[in-house]
């Protein structure tokens, strides 16, 4: 006993934690480096930190320690994710000329290890976002910097990462370059990221960072550095991707769309970038779905229903489905559109869907579904608006995120997403944030050098855009 409390015992893999009588289970677990899944952030809405104690399952959120117990988290989840980039041959030996490559994203990491003679990638690891035990959410992760410090939050990353450095096994200690959203950027950089949460939204940093991988905690790595971000909420990874498209020719703008917890826009012509953010939340991301999960083994990715009404779906790694990812997410809600189950409010006409015995669909997944699919098309229109230009001005508009590779562009039409248009006009592309750093790694070019303005557009603060917010509501 210390204070009048009596302390228990903890057993969770080879460890035994001491716990105080009344302790929460998961900000134990969370204190000891122990990854739970946890997309509200511990407020107790998601049901998704479930834990086994003494053969019973709980959620960690809400369990009081008062005796003993043995624990056992679920496996972590394994992130199906393209690359986007060239790989070596698998019998590659090159680990001596080569660099790390960084892309930090709010749900996932992925991390390159490529030759700098052809740029190809010798190996690449993806792993869920370790930081999902603070919020799936960019907020929420701001929120509990503020209510304690960045320390958790970085150390986190830096954990996974020195994780992710050992599995790809370098030869000898390398340069790593990173991109990442700017609130990324400042967990990763140990750099208080609290007034990134209050207007008027104001960074630490924009520029580009340099450090020593020493002087992060980082092993096997020599130097740090980071692309610039552009502006609070448009990154680095969004730097990134402008490295990796082509500009549009004269007279022409091309778009580029970053799906994903909070989705960054670019609207572009040869020396004139206009830029956004919108609020999308993880829907797209399986957060706040009740069915919800990342693009892992188990995930229903995609989804139809056939004139019988038969109900056909397959799943990564062709395993028993677990849950909806964000690809799966766009056809189901398309297929009950088509089927009159989802009418054009949103409303639904049954309580839930079920896609199988243990995944269903619910009127909550509705409405998160079209909030988010309207703050992006709100934003989109918006900025299209301010230049004064329809789709007829844009030569191509690229879709990027960890699952724009496997997404349905009919079906992202047809619920709303994006405007119709030639489909030849709409690509969607792997992980630009991943690929235009290692072209910044390989060549050092600041794409951001070559625009003569650059404007940041603040959708709170647009009446246009809180007008297509209401009418993009509707599918």
């Amino acid at each position: 006993m210390k204070g009048g409390r009596n302390l228990f015992k903890v057993k969770i893999e080879n460890s035994i934690l001491p716990a105080f009588q009344g302790e929460n289970l998961r900000e134990l677990l969370i204190k000891n480096g122990f990854y739970i899944n946890s997309p509200c952030g511990g407020n107790g809405t998601c049901g998704k930190c479930t834990v086994t104690v003494n053969g019973e399952r709980v959620k960690s959120c809400g369990y009081s320690i008062s005796s003993d117990i043995s624990v056992v988290i679920p496996q972590n989840e394994e992130i199906f994710s393209s690359s986007g980039l060239s790989e070596a041959v698998k019998n590659a030996t090159d680990k001596d000329n080569v660099v790390f490559c960084l892309d930090i994203g709010t749900s996932t990491l992925a991390l390159a290890m490529v030759s700098k003679s052809d740029g190809k990638a010798l190996k690449v690891v993806t792993k869920t976002n370790a930081q999902r035990v603070f919020g799936a959410d960019i907020i929420s992760r701001i929120d509990y910097c503020k209510k304690n410090s960045v320390a958790p939050l970085k150390d986190a990353l830096i954990n996974q990462i020195n994780n992710m450095l050992e599995e790809i096994d370098a030869s000898k200690p390398c340069p790593l370059f990173v991109s990442g959203n700017t609130c990324m950027l400042h967990f990763f950089f140990e750099k208080d990221a609290s007034s990134l949460g209050i207007y008027p939204y104001t960074p630490v940093f924009l520029e580009g960072q340099a450090f020593s991988g020493e002087a992060l905690g980082l092993k096997n790595v020599t130097d740090v550095l980071s692309l610039p971000c552009i502006s609070a909420f448009v990154g680095a990874d969004l730097t990134a991707g402008l490295s990796f498209i082509e500009k549009p020719k004269d007279n022409k703008y091309n778009i580029l769309v970053d799906l994903g917890t909070n989705a960054e826009i670019l609207l572009f012509s040869k020396d004139k970038l206009l830029c956004t953010s919108a609020a999308a939340g993880p829907c797209f991301e399986g957060g706040n779905i009740s069915c919800g999960m990342s693009a892992s083994d188990g995930a229903i990715y995609s989804f139809s229903i056939d004139e019988n009404g038969n109900k056909k779906y397959k799943t990564i790694g062709n395993s028993s489905p677990e849950g909806i990812c964000g690809t799966g997410l766009f056809d189901i809600v398309a297929e009950l559109l088509k089927e009159n189950i989802i009418d054009e409010t949103g409303y639904m006409s049954r309580e839930d869907f079920k896609i199988t015995e243990n995944v269903s669909f619910s009127q909550k997944d509705v409405r998160q579904f079209q909030l988010a699919k309207s703050a992006v098309r709100s934003a989109l229109t918006t900025l299209m608006k301010l230049e004064n230009i329809s789709f007829d001005d844009i030569e191509a508009l690229y879709i990027s995120g960890g699952f724009s590779q496997e997404l349905n562009i009919n079906n992202a039409i047809f619920t709303g997403l994006l405007p119709k248009a030639e489909e030849e006009k709409i690509k969607t592309l792997n992980n630009t944030s991943l690929s235009g750093t290692v072209k910044f790694a390989l060549d050092g070019k600041n794409p951001l050098d070559e625009f003569k303005i650059i404007e940041y557009i603040d959708l709170s603060a647009s009446l246009d855009f809180s007008e297509s917010f209401i009418n993009n509501m509707d599918f």
